[in-house]
């Protein structure tokens, strides 16, 4: 188990003055990489090393979102290993211990020279022990989108500042795509409840993307889809359902 502390800076709040779930995503990537340091591989160490974790699918549960000026705990531990890839958990709790939210999301062992998975280093999987338990009931399947025409899309160039230490884009900046091309009226006076993302195909630089909405499914889920385009044609590089509940306050 590894816990940290925050406090949403100005720039993480929303127009609610509440954390931005971007923001969210960015500290939780924060926890699991600090993580990765007690471990004694952080992210420089792994990139100099030839190694990289790369994120597959992930999936968040937020009661609320932290508020200005509101310190709160994230927790997060690695519940299962498998091979190349490895299960992490989330919990969000305020400072008096009041939960906010928790998450999951799978990721893969990678090597950045062959460009492909490679088992996890028995040195990791030792020093976090993974024992499966998990953060809350949530599966991780695939995610796609559907092959019907959008009900609204945005178009984005890719630039350096979206390029991460694994040189492609962060997968943060797939959730702000995303939430760019929904419509206004689809989250006025509501909230990002619950979001499961999947992950398919990298993005680099200089590529166009492409974030579509097409509205939301039987279970009243939104879709989103996030396609790139490069020398080599266009793809669906990730695709993710999202719920969104009125605002309490």
């Amino acid at each position: 188990m590894h816990a940290r502390s925050f406090a949403p800076r100005y720039s993480d709040l929303g127009e609610h003055g509440d954390l931005s779930p971007t923001a969210l995503l960015n500290i939780l990537e924060d926890a699991s990489f600090s993580h990765c340091d007690e471990a004694g591989w952080g992210v420089y160490r792994l990139v100099s090393a030839g190694f990289g974790w790369i994120l597959l699918r992930g999936g968040l549960e937020m009661r609320r979102y932290p508020s200005g000026r509101e310190t709160f705990t994230v927790q997060t531990w690695f519940s299962e290993s498998k091979r190349f890839y490895g299960s992490r958990e989330y919990r969000i709790e305020t400072g008096s211990g009041e939960a906010l939210g928790w998450g999951r999301s799978l990721w893969i062992f990678y090597s950045l020279e062959r460009r492909r998975p490679v088992p996890i280093l028995d040195e990791i999987v030792k020093a976090w022990a993974p024992d499966g338990t998990l953060a809350g009931p949530m599966e991780l399947g695939e995610v796609g989108f559907p092959d019907s025409e959008p009900t609204a899309a945005a178009s984005f160039e890719v630039r350096r500042s979206d390029i991460d230490t694994n040189g492609h884009v962060n997968n943060v900046n797939y959730l702000a795509w995303a939430l760019e091309a929904m419509p206004p009226e689809a989250r006025k006076d509501r909230f990002l409840a619950s979001i499961r993302g999947h992950f398919r195909r990298e993005v680099t630089y200089g590529s166009t993307v492409k974030a579509a909405f097409a509205g939301p499914d039987e279970s009243g889920a939104m879709r989103h889809g996030v396609f790139a385009s490069d020398s080599d044609g266009g793809y669906l590089a990730a695709a993710a359902r999202t719920l969104w509940l009125p605002r309490l306050r």
